[in-house]
């Protein structure tokens, strides 16, 4: 191996691990969360738990029927289909609220955040 090859092969190496060790730094913090037409009347996919920090929620509504995701004070409109993203800071220590507004007394749920 050349002087050259081997300097080539040393920065390849770094690349590798700087891209490695960013990995975590940029992992994505969207929770998705959908409504479907065969539970039109559920919330399903949002976790039990979640560590502190700011996340994007997703919601998707197949069902056909108005229904929105408030995390929290923060919420999507209503949508009867498509997807909508709400951005939320979760502080440690706490338990936040999940609802789907007008349907409140079934379309509901909480997450503790660690």
């Amino acid at each position: 191996m050349t002087i050259r090859t081997r300097s080539i092969a040393i920065g390849a190496i770094s690349a590798v691990a700087l891209v490695g060790a960013a990995s975590p730094a940029l992992a994505q913090k969207t929770i998705s969360v959908t409504t479907t037409k065969s539970s039109p009347m559920a919330l399903t996919g949002a976790p039990k738990t979640l560590k502190a920090g700011t996340y994007t929620f997703k919601y998707t509504n197949s069902s056909g029927i108005a229904h929105n995701l408030r995390v929290g004070s923060t919420a999507t409109p209503l949508i009867t289909s498509g997807s909508k993203t709400i951005k939320v800071t979760l502080k440690k220590g706490t338990t936040v609220k999940y609802v789907c507004d007008p349907h409140a007394p079934m379309m509901k749920g909480t997450i503790k955040v660690t």
